[in-house]
């Protein structure tokens, strides 16, 4: 039988797949840093910085989509979904009153006040 360094390794790092879980635990940890950095972003820069933000992840995703091959319908979605995670950041950070239909929020912003402590209302 063959053996490779990586099998001689412990935990998570010896395994050339890695599962659900550790994919997910590695978005929740990119989502956690990045939510994070939109809210000191947006508290600390004036309010014109949400239109500079959209356009330029509008710009990146529109280019990386491409590189992907996407279709237009994909990338519309991928950009629709930045742009809710902007707003749901602005609004985590006070600068926006509301941003979805729903009284409490979006289901981000619901986690992000969970995690955060109380309610800024």
């Amino acid at each position: 039988m063959l053996v490779t360094d990586r099998d001689c390794q412990t935990g998570g790092a010896r395994f050339a797949v890695p599962t659900f879980g550790e994919i997910e635990g590695r978005l929740l940890v990119c989502e956690v840093v990045a939510t994070c950095c939109l809210r000191q972003l947006l508290a600390h820069s004036d309010t014109a910085a949400i239109p500079v933000i959209k356009r330029r992840v509008r710009r990146l995703l529109e280019t990386r989509c491409r590189g992907e091959k996407l279709c237009q319908d994909d990338m519309e979605a991928a950009v629709e979904y930045a742009f809710q995670l902007v707003d749901a950041a602005a609004e985590a950070a006070g600068r926006k009153t509301v941003v979805s239909k729903t009284t409490d929020g979006c289901e981000t912003i619901r986690r992000l006040r969970a995690m955060h402590g109380p309610s800024r209302r």
